[in-house]
Parts: C-alpha cells; structure tokens; sequence
C-alpha cells in the first residue's frame, strides 16, 4: 500500500510542474497581446499627432490666402510654405523638427474662380514604403474676402 501512494504522489508532483508551465505559456501570451497593443496605441499617436499638424499647416496656408485676397499665391509663398510644412528652416534650409516628415505640398487652383485644394502628403518613417498619409482641404474665398 505504501507503493501505491508514493507512485500517486511522484504523478501529482509531475502534473502540478506542467499546470505551472501551462499557465505561465498562457500568461506569456497575454503579455505579449499588450505590447503589441500598446505599440498600435503609440503608432496611431503618432499619426494623430501628424494629421493635426497637416490640419494647422492647411489652416496657416488659408489665412495667408485669405490676407492676400486671392487663392492664387505666387511661388515663393507656396515655396515658404512648403519648406514650413517640411520643418526645415527659412535660413538654413536645415531640419527643425517642426514640420511633417517627408511632405510634399500641392496647391491646386479649382475650376471655379476662388476655390484651390490643398494637398499635403507625408510618410512617417515607420510606415511602409509607398504607404503615404495625405489631407486635403478646399479653399474657398468669398467674395467679401476678397473685395
């Protein structure tokens, strides 16, 4: 009788080690789901951040074509702006931190007369390649805003 309570006794000590390796390969899995999500939360931070500073750059453009009275700006203002846009500095041309990574601008005139579309693209530097965020926003002057 001593045997068999020895031999039931070396199978619980057996079982117990593998519900420990099991709950700890399950709780592995779950700390794993949370990084990955909070990797998602800061990607999506990030694009936020983004998409509320093209919206500012969109706004900042439309009061300059407000104060010029016109939607058609000349060169060297979407120039300016672009190179804002681009964070790069007015003097130096050198990075300032400000801008949108890797960001074009388009400044469209509409068919209509007082009507441009803004279009800013950019790529964040952890997207993928030929993955590109864009805002566009229409301009539209009327006519007190322009008399």
């Amino acid at each position: 009788m001593r045997k068999m309570n020895q031999s039931r006794g070396a199978k619980a000590r057996g079982s117990s080690l593998i519900e420990v390796l099991v709950s700890i390969l399950i709780m592995s899995f779950g700390i794993l789901g949370v990084v990955g999500l909070h990797a998602r939360a800061i990607q999506f931070s990030l694009d936020a951040d983004d998409r509320n500073r093209a919206a500012l750059f969109g706004d900042e453009l439309a009061a300059q074509m407000r104060l010029a009275r016109s939607v058609n700006l000349s060169a060297a203002q979407i120039d300016t702006f672009t190179k804002r846009v681009q964070g790069l500095d007015l003097v130096t041309n050198q990075p300032n931190g400000s801008g949108l990574p890797n960001a074009n601008v388009a400044v469209v005139a509409g068919a209509t007369p007082n009507v441009a579309t803004l279009t800013i693209t950019w790529r964040h530097p952890g997207q993928p390649v030929g993955q590109l965020s864009q805002f566009v926003m229409d301009v539209v002057l009327t006519d007190e805003e322009i008399t």
